[in-house]
């Protein structure tokens, strides 16, 4: 078989088995939930309380020692209930590829919507005057 052969079809099996899979990646990302994932010990769970937990995990040691893609999920849903330090750490995290891709599109995002609520260091961030 000439190699060009062989070649398309190794790529078209590589690109078959991820359509098959995407299904399933994609169903076990959606499913979870910051619930499941944060360490809130108490029933009321709050964006503060998520913040903390994120906060918790980026600075623990030993075997949680630096547990980046679990503070993500807590200051994801920090900023999702609208507390701007969550905004601001979910930037970082997006910024820096710190348990998530890197994005800066979103990074920014999330720092205007924190220097929209009036939070001083997003404020300082895009040197603007709100």
């Amino acid at each position: 078989m000439c190699f060009f052969v062989k070649e398309k079809i190794s790529v078209f099996l590589i690109f078959l088995l991820c359509l098959i899979n995407l299904p399933i990646m994609l169903a076990g990302s959606v499913s979870l939930e910051a619930s499941e994932i944060c360490p809130i010990k108490s029933g009321s769970k709050n964006a503060v309380q998520y913040f903390q937990a994120g906060m918790e995990l980026l600075n623990s040691h030993g075997p949680k020692k630096n547990d980046q893609r679990k503070a993500f999920f807590c200051f994801r849903e920090s900023a999702l209930l609208g507390y701007s330090w969550g905004e601001v750490w979910l930037g970082i995290l997006y910024y820096k590829g710190m348990g998530v891709e890197k994005n800066r599109n979103k990074a920014l995002r999330w720092w205007k919507k924190a220097a929209e609520q009036g939070n001083p260091w997003a404020q300082d961030r895009f040197n603007e005057d709100y």
